[in-house]
């Protein structure tokens, strides 16, 4: 019996290891791979021009960064075109996202086209990033994708490649493709590219409604699919947006994929050539060549069919069905539920107390190990400081920590089942487990279908493993019974190992404690095994296990510094205003560090930067500066007339130093009837239209040398008050001062709302 139960903790360490290590991109493919496959080794050699340095909406390096892409596109036969226009985008309300984007578009015709497939990324970084992985990749894959296309046979359909401008800021160029462009009249299907990393699998994590049809195309051309409902259930959920938004409200079908693991290096200036995984473009371009050549030549007219349930298996095939299937087999589960738990008290191995007792008893374990999972995170925040400077919520060592809380996880959870052992057998324990395995699924069933596969199918396969147990009246203990139940246990361990492990990734260690929700959740399906090998050395298992978790926190505690690998974020900006004539030094840091300190003086106060940000409520540490002679923005007026009891001012607006982006503030008093932008109207019809409409303005990305022109109707007896800040990127050269540039373990952050090293002029007007 002990070999057996050795070979049984080996069989469940080996299918836990199996499914996160099926998580692993596929292998990059050389640069001599045969030229109609994809190779990463090809498109990183694109990459190392596009990623060499941060490319913002409307730098000169973003310049630099269309004309190659226009080339070699130019290079492969197609004739590509630059979408400029002005588009403003009201989605998350005043103030509003607005800008002059230039969108890259070309098409490979197809031999018969039905309706078109659109590959779709961005070129645009954030200020402070090279942009390798989010979303260079990407943008190269696509070019890699495109001469292997031309490489093999001709499609049916048309592809459209839309590079995309300004999505950083606010999915501006997906927006101006949607309402613009002629192409956009006749897309069948989207396929959009992210990255939320710098490795990983590309997950498909969101799809559009009605994607039955979508997903069963996809499971048969994807070669090594990563995906689920779950995600895309959760999704649905969360305030996140990528270009996909602007075209799941266009009507248009389509896939979203994205990297995520390193989250520590998202936006930030270490997302560059050196520390991307090339086996994640290698993904991405997979997908792209496998499913523009699948869908490419399908009839693209009609292809919207009822959602579907879809969870891939190792990496290797994509299980789906009908979301219709939910209920019938969730009420399959509940009777089976029911069969097995009235054979157990057939066959007097089961209890009603035991039953309840186990069930409050899982609550606890599962209570317990969250709670003190986010206690010693929380206790190792409070003890590394450091840790502090990243907003992402993640660290650069953060694989210790999640394998230390699985760890410490494991030994609540066995230490407690030592406990509970002494009074309640076995079998109850099992049995009040997988009655909140089967809460969840009624729960998820009915209220997040594209979850319910997660609890169905471990519960169902646990469910026929312990009616056999009852059924044959065999003790938990045999060899028969423990061999059945192992083997019923895999499919639970094969889905929930991977899921834990991305969504821990996802959430990051901020999170920790609801990941290990799940953790409990699948040793819950353990417990005859997890009971059984705690004889006869009951405290072997928790103790080994707890000193795994210590030894791993102590190696975080180890690794926790800086250096060039692993820089430290930090933020610094400079401000003038000119109407009171006075600079200062500011930083959306919450403390100093030495090299932000030469800048934030002893005077250093924490407070609301009103002259530079109306609208935002945080505060920011700031301190006096000397003041720079520069520039300040400019806003002429051009008409003022008064019709029909409504006032309507025309303005330009510039800057004059060239500045990146302006932003402008209506007078909170103020209230907006109507405007135009460029000659684009401004929609104040979203949310509480009082609210925007007293709290009214914009940021404009990528501001024209020209300028831009502003109409705005007011109330006859309001006057206009106007603010405008010019932001641009770097920091002032100030007279007699030598300020030392960060040391090679420090980067600006990326999570400072773009504002860290740059320069904001605030100026106010009255019209």
């Amino acid at each position: 019996m002990k070999k057996i139960k050795i070979v049984t903790f080996l069989l469940i360490l080996f299918f836990a290891f199996l499914g996160l290590y099926q998580l692993n991109p596929p292998a990059a493919a050389s640069i001599s791979a045969p030229l109609i496959e994809f190779s990463s080794g090809r498109a990183i050699k694109h990459l190392e021009v596009i990623a060499q340095k941060p490319h913002p909406i409307g730098s000169p390096e973003h310049t630099v960064v269309r004309d190659y892409i226009l080339k070699e596109l130019t290079a492969q036969g197609l004739s590509p075109e630059v979408q400029k226009t002005t588009v403003v985008n009201p989605r998350w309300g005043t103030p509003f996202v607005a800008g002059t984007v230039h969108n890259i578009v070309a098409r490979l015709q197809g031999t018969n086209n039905t309706k078109a497939i659109l590959v779709a990324a961005h070129y645009d970084s954030v200020p402070n990033s090279p942009g390798a992985s989010d979303d260079g990749a990407a943008v190269v894959a696509m070019l890699e994708t495109i001469r292997a296309l031309r490489a093999g046979s001709h499609l049916r359909n048309d592809i459209i490649f839309l590079i995309t401008d300004g999505e950083e800021p606010g999915l501006l160029g997906a927006k101006a493709f949607v309402d613009e462009h002629p192409w956009a009249k006749n897309i069948g299907l989207v396929l959009n590219f992210e990255a939320r990393g710098n490795s990983g699998a590309s997950v498909m994590f969101e799809t559009s409604s009605e994607n039955g049809w979508l997903i069963k195309e996809f499971a048969q051309a994807a070669t090594h699919p990563v995906a689920n409902s779950l995600t895309y259930s959760i999704y649905k959920l969360l305030p996140n947006d990528t270009d996909l938004t602007m075209f799941k409200q266009a009507g248009f079908p389509g896939f979203n994929f994205a990297y995520l693991n390193g989250v520590i290096h998202y936006h930030t200036f270490s997302d560059n050539l050196e520390n991307i995984d090339e086996r994640s473009l290698q993904h991405h371009g997979d997908y792209i060549l496998a499913l523009t050549r699948h869908f490419g030549n399908l009839d693209l007219k009609d292809i919207k069919k009822s959602d579907s349930v879809y969870f891939d298996i190792l990496g290797l095939a994509l299980i789906h069905y009908p979301s219709v299937w939910v209920a019938p087999l969730t009420v399959f589960v509940v009777l089976l539920f029911i069969g097995a738990v009235v054979l157990g008290f057939r066959r007097k191995q089961l209890t009603f107390s035991g039953i309840v007792l186990s069930f409050l008893a899982f609550l606890l374990n599962i209570v317990s190990a969250s709670l003190i999972v986010t206690l010693t995170w929380w206790m190792i925040g409070s003890l590394h400081t450091e840790y502090r400077a990243f907003p992402q919520g993640d660290t650069y060592n953060s694989q210790f920590y999640m394998i230390s809380f699985v760890a410490l996880t494991i030994a609540i959870t066995l230490g407690l089942y030592v406990w509970f052992r002494k009074k309640i057998r076995i079998q109850n324990l099992t049995v009040g487990a997988l009655l909140w395995w089967l809460i969840l699924m009624v729960l998820s069933s009915i209220y997040l279908p594209g979850a319910s596969y997660l609890f169905t199918w471990p519960l169902l396969f646990s469910l026929v493993g312990l009616g056999f147990i009852f059924a044959s009246n065999r003790d938990f203990a045999k060899v028969k019974g423990l061999v059945v139940l192992t083997a019923c246990t895999i499919p639970g361990i094969i889905l929930l190992a991977p899921t834990i492990y991305v969504v821990f990734v996802a959430l990051t260690l901020e999170f920790s404690g609801v990941v290990m929700v799940l953790v409990v959740l699948l040793l819950g399906l353990l417990i005859p095994h997890l009971c059984l090998m705690a004889i006869p050395n009951k405290w072997l298992l928790p103790t080994v296990s707890m000193l795994v978790s210590l030894s791993f926190i102590l190696l975080g505690s180890f690794t926790a510094g800086f250096d060039a690998h692993h820089p430290k974020p930090n933020s610094i900006f400079y401000g003038l205003n000119a109407d009171t004539g006075k600079a200062i030094w500011a930083s959306a840091d919450k403390q100093t560090d030495e090299w932000t300190s030469q800048f934030l003086s002893q005077d250093t106060e924490q407070t609301k930067l009103a002259e530079y940000f109306p609208t935002v409520s945080r505060k920011f540490l700031k301190s006096q500066a000397h003041v720079v002679q520069l520039t300040t923005p400019m806003i002429e007026p051009l008409s003022d007339d008064m019709r029909d009891g409504t006032r309507t001012v025309r303005v330009r607006i510039t800057s004059p130093r060239q500045a990146r982006i302006m932003r402008i503030y209506v007078d909170s008093n103020t209230e907006v009837l109507a405007a135009t932008l460029n000659g684009k109207k401004i929609d104040n019809n979203i949310g509480d239209h009082t609210a925007s409409a007293k709290n009214w303005g914009f940021n404009y990305f990528a501001l024209p040398k020209e300028g831009i022109e502003l109409t705005l109707a007011l109330k006859p007896s309001q006057p206009l008050k106007l603010k405008a800040v010019d932001q641009s990127d770097g920091l002032p050269e100030i007279r007699g001062k030598s300020f030392p540039a960060r040391p090679n373990y420090m980067i600006p952050t990326g999570f400072d709302s773009g504002i860290s090293d740059s320069i904001l002029v605030s100026k106010s007007f009255t019209l």
